[in-house]
């Protein structure tokens, strides 16, 4: 369910205020557009992911990001675009539904913003849909077991298995990724008219302004071992769903547990840190940040709506009611050549 934004006296805006008095200029900016634009929900929507990225930025590097663009925003309509940006840049592509790859419409940008985008462009490799390497070298980095609920795999060695009691129960592990492994699919070739290109290009542009190196993952880089981890299938969609998420040491998630030997905490270790090194921190706490922004703004739910009343909807409304689902379906399901539908018209994006 959505949640209103904390309040300025809440622990959590006292610590990003402490961090940088901008920091607070900005979230009362967003809390003055809450209760202004609280009559319409996808407005009052984008708001709140700005405040909840704010709040739950992976580290100063982004919440500075985010500050300078909420900062440079005069409007509100120039506010809702930079929370509609995100939204489709930042949380789309973290969140899975039912294997489909989002492609949303051209981001609005500023000249330094298209310059980033341009360069990243021309340095996105296609990546290979097999990581068959990935998986067994996570597996052998992750003890043969589910990081998550500690449960072995069944492919572990038998000279693993024979010491273990024999109503041990196995499960077949799956190699999850981060940073998700689509991003890099379907960027050939290089042509104005590949409109995944343009969307992968848009997301990377994005976190390479955050501070990541986008070029560790890169092509075949995407499945590095420090973009992967072994869990478990349920595990796995959790994960993907942006429900289950990793803090710290600390394994949390929204909604039901999705599986009953969840541990609580996870370290990440390893035999061999030169070849098999651990998941990086930093790709973790940037998926945590997805999860936590996506639920408290209430872009999940709608994410899983529009996606829901897309599976329903065989005859488009005659009214227009059916129009929001119509396009945000397109966005997902365009194929390379297609034309682009634009979800919303931007103003200049200062990032």
């Amino acid at each position: 369910m959505p949640t209103p934004l904390p309040k300025v006296n809440s622990p959590e805006v006292q610590r990003i205020t402490n961090e940088d008095s901008d920091n607070l200029s900005a979230y009362n900016i967003c809390l003055d557009y809450e209760e202004e634009l609280a009559a319409s929900k996808d407005k009052l929507r984008y708001v709140r992911i700005l405040g909840f990225l704010l709040l739950h930025a992976p580290n100063r590097g982004v919440r500075s990001e985010v500050t300078k663009c909420i900062l440079s925003r005069k409007q509100s309509s120039d506010l809702t675009d930079v929370g509609a940006f995100f939204e489709r840049t930042v949380i789309l592509p973290f969140k899975k539904y039912r294997g489909r790859t989002p492609k949303p419409s051209e981001p609005p940008s500023r000249p330094s913003f298209e310059v980033v985008k341009a360069e990243v462009k021309v340095d996105i490799t296609q990546a290979s849909k097999n990581h068959k390497d990935a998986k067994d070298h996570a597996l052998i980095r992750d003890d043969w077991k589910c990081v998550v609920t500690g449960i072995i795999d069944c492919r572990a060695p038998e000279r693993i298995i024979a010491q273990l009691d024999p109503t041990t129960v196995g499960v077949y592990t799956q190699c999850a990724h981060i940073i998700p492994e689509a991003t890099y699919f379907g960027v050939e070739p290089k042509s104005k008219e590949n409109t995944k290109l343009d969307y992968s290009a848009s997301i990377l542009a994005v976190l390479k302004r955050f501070g990541y190196d986008i070029n560790k993952l890169n092509g075949e880089n995407v499945h590095s071992l420090t973009n992967v981890i072994s869990v478990e299938s349920n595990v796995h969609e959790a994960f993907d769903r942006l429900m289950l998420y990793f803090e710290a040491t600390a394994i949390k998630w929204f909604g039901l547990k999705p599986h009953p030997s969840v541990c609580k905490f996870v370290k990440f270790s390893t035999p061999d840190p030169e070849n098999l090194p651990v998941p990086a921190c930093e790709l973790l706490a940037l998926h945590a940040t997805c999860c936590k922004v996506a639920h408290l703004s209430g872009a999940a739910e709608y994410i899983d709506e529009i996606y829901r009343d897309a599976d329903k909807l065989d005859v488009l409304s005659a009214d227009g009611t059916s129009g929001d689902v119509l396009n945000y379906v397109l966005l997902s399901l365009l194929k390379p050549r297609d034309p682009i539908p634009r979800l919303y018209e931007p103003a200049s994006l200062m990032i």
